[in-house]
């Protein structure tokens, strides 16, 4: 008799054989193993192939193909793999909306995927992506994660990073992102234009790349000042609506128990989002004048949601771009793999001028 043991630890089944738990054990080889004999047989040597085709022999079972798995014979278009860092923040659905937009032009499906900012998340669906064998996969990683693309590498799947520049101790892979530094000295330099003379940076995730590579833009721009421009760091807790609403309740609070000089009168937001809350306080409860005290900027060009009480201006996260480039690098590894030359892409941001800023 076999044990089903091991399957129930490992998590994983093996769908293209039915009741197929005691295989692995009988055959003394892994559930992944079994997999590959059924749908990648040429990933399997000679020797394990006759040890499990005994055994699927000896138990009585019947494979059939995984209709789940995309297969490499299907007539059908392609399938890439899109793991963005988190839904809630509209630069990953940006980015997806120009990856979609060149996939639809080269017959290949686009499927997205959530990592909700978690980097085990992560890692468990650069897992899933490769079991589908997946064309490509995009990711839009949450901190530097080697271990994914050395998976990818493995699977011999192309892999191309997102608002991310190459991992430390990985391959080398291509890179499409935002020049956020830039962003950050645009955004300083807007404000210093139009007089602000205390400006703070509320951010969260400051371990994130891209926040920590703005905050270095917006310092390195406010430093040429020679100080007569004076940076605040604000954690802001979080990136969304809510986190900015509590940030604006608490700017107010400052402003009243110390005077209007004791305030930024100038903000830059890591997020739209968090621009939005802190105007929406500012707007509810009598806060500074939004631009006549207080000037705002935020650094995405979202989509924001109604509830913002006027336009905002922006340093424009070029996403859509970002998608569409991806997907030109991924297009010509798939094609041409032996001639495909790895690079790091930096696409610039723009200033988009709005009424939260003095003209």
């Amino acid at each position: 008799s076999c044990s089903m043991v091991q399957c129930f630890t490992s998590r994983r089944t093996v769908p293209s054989l039915s009741n197929t738990c005691t295989v692995p054990v009988c055959a003394g080889v892994s559930i992944g193993t079994v997999s590959n004999y059924l749908n990648y047989p040429e990933r399997v040597s000679d020797t394990l192939k006759e040890k499990i085709g005994a055994s699927i022999k000896e138990l009585g079972y019947t494979p059939r193909r995984n209709t789940l798995l995309p297969q490499r014979e299907n007539a059908g278009p392609r399938l890439i793999g899109y793991i963005m860092t988190d839904i809630e923040h509209s630069l990953f659905t940006f980015i997806h909306e120009g990856a979609q937009e060149v996939c639809e032009e080269n017959d290949l499906q686009l499927i997205a995927l959530n990592a909700s900012s978690d980097a085990q998340r992560q890692n468990e669906l650069v897992k899933t992506l490769i079991d589908m064998n997946v064309a490509g996969i995009l990711l839009s990683t949450i901190s530097d994660s080697p271990e994914d693309v050395a998976a990818a590498r493995a699977a011999n799947i192309p892999i191309i990073l997102l608002d991310h520049t190459n991992p430390r101790h990985a391959d080398q892979v291509c890179c499409v992102l935002e020049n956020n530094m830039a962003a950050g000295q645009i955004a300083a330099d807007e404000l210093i234009r139009i007089g602000c003379s205390r400006i703070a940076f509320a951010a969260h995730s400051f371990d994130y790349e891209s926040v920590q590579d703005r905050q270095m833009g917006v310092e390195k721009t406010i430093a040429r000042t020679h100080g007569s421009t004076q940076l605040e760091l604000i954690n802001s807790k979080g990136l969304m609506f809510e986190d900015g609403y509590q940030l604006g309740l608490d700017i107010i609070d400052t402003m009243k128990r110390s005077g209007l000089n004791a305030i930024p009168d100038g903000i830059i937001t890591v997020s739209d989002a968090l621009a939005a809350g802190v105007l929406s306080a500012f707007h509810d409860h009598n806060g500074p004048r939004v631009p006549e005290d207080v000037c705002v900027i935020g650094m995405e060009g979202a989509r924001l949601e109604t509830k913002c009480p006027m336009s905002l201006t922006v340093v424009n996260a070029p996403a859509i771009d970002m998608g569409r480039k991806a997907m030109a690098q991924m297009l010509d590894y798939i094609d041409n793999p032996a001639a495909h030359v790895h690079s790091t892409t930096l696409i610039e941001p723009t200033l988009i001028r709005r009424e939260s800023t003095r003209a």
